[in-house]
């Protein structure tokens, strides 16, 4: 027996021994996606004089792209300045304009579904901005539009979109989209959750999220502004316009601002349908009472070649064309001067370069009013 003993301690020491022996399975590491490779650049002829030439490379580009900006008025246009194939060279595209010393310009994406409308959303994508408040994103690794050759230079506004200024009389500037701000892929369905952006509530534009009600139909009850409205699918993400005059609008005639109301979207697909503003119960407020009034903004900074004006009643809605940045003013001695006519006091109003500088909100003005721009910058 203690023979057998001994021999079964040996037998299970051995075991153990071999099996302590037995290397360590190492861990899994999974490699991180490469970085993808900068495109290289097509030849492309430089302009005449007089003109500038901008070339994009886009990998996801379903239908063209066109270019929007200071020479064009910043219009949404899908037959706006259209980017063009460069021959021999897939993905790259090419647009020829005039040139001007103080031209800004961005490109835009034709959505893979011509029922979607054309917008802002899908511009090329954002970038690092230091200087933003709260920057879009950590590292400038992160850029989704990059400058890689020709001369350029990018300016920033909404923190972090980007416009390319300083570009070349007579030059060829190579812009690579790595990113669009939103992607122009469209899948055809309803929405499943839906954001209204709006002046409700007496408070200042800011995103709601509807109620869904199912089959893409979603309600909002709120105090309205008497302004039209964004939509998006998430908030803050791609959105789109409803104006009051928007064909697929429709507005109670007994609503007013101040009124509380009931906003029914219908998607018919992603965020384009029909909207529905209906009354549900008459304000409080008495009737407005309108104004003639001068505003003047004195001290306006060095560095702005523009300057625009954006103002409005938080009843009566928008005074200045109603699209951002609003009316560009004249800058003479240091100053802009705005004459309103028959506008509901109190008048707001905002002063900006259109380029990501701005002042706070102007608020309660009922008399002509000088307004330091420098003084009051955000």
């Amino acid at each position: 027996m203690k023979f057998n003993k001994l021999f079964f301690a040996a037998v299970a020491f051995a075991a153990v021994a071999m099996v302590s022996c037995k290397p360590k399975p190492e861990p899994i590491v999974v490699p991180p996606d490469p970085e993808p490779e900068t495109p290289d650049m097509p030849a492309i002829a430089a302009p005449a004089a007089g003109k500038t030439t901008i070339a994009i490379y886009a990998e996801v580009c379903p239908r063209g792209a066109y270019l929007v900006g200071s020479n064009q008025g910043y219009n949404i246009n899908d037959d706006a300045l259209a980017f063009e194939a460069v021959p021999g060279a897939e993905n790259w595209y090419a647009v020829t304009i005039d040139y001007a010393a103080d031209l800004q310009v961005k490109a835009i994406a034709r959505p893979s579904d011509e029922d979607v409308a054309f917008g802002w959303s899908y511009q090329w994508g954002p970038n690092f901005d230091a200087s933003a408040a709260q920057p879009l994103v950590e590292d400038e690794e992160h850029n989704n539009t990059l400058i890689i050759g020709g001369t350029g230079e990018f300016v920033f506004e909404n923190q972090g979109e980007v416009k390319l200024a300083n570009v070349a009389d007579g030059g060829v500037v190579f812009v690579w989209v790595k990113n669009w701000k939103t992607s122009p892929i469209i899948e055809a369905k309803k929405l499943e959750t839906c954001w209204l952006k709006s002046n409700l509530n007496g408070e200042d534009w800011k995103w709601y999220e509807m109620t869904a009600k199912g089959n893409g139909v979603f309600e909002l009850e709120a105090v309205w502004g008497g302004s039209g409205c964004n939509i998006s699918e998430t908030e803050a993400g791609a959105e789109q316009w409803y104006a009051l005059d928007h064909p697929k609008v429709t507005l109670d005639p007994n609503a007013a601002a101040g009124d509380k109301v009931k906003f029914t979207f219908t998607s018919e697909k992603g965020i384009n349908g029909t909207l529905k503003i209906d009354l549900v119960e008459k304000g409080q407020a008495g009737p407005l009472e309108y104004i003639d009034v001068t505003v003047t903004g004195t001290n306006i900074p060095a560095g702005w070649e523009h300057c625009y004006i954006w103002a409005w009643n938080d009843q009566d809605g928008n005074y200045t064309g109603g699209e951002w940045p609003g009316e560009e003013l004249q800058i003479v001695n240091g100053e802009v001067t705005k004459e309103f006519t028959h506008v509901a006091k109190p008048l707001s109003v905002i002063f900006s370069n259109g380029n990501g500088e701005q002042t706070v909100d102007i608020t309660g003005i009922e008399n002509n009013i000088m307004v330091d721009v420098t003084a009051n910058l955000k």
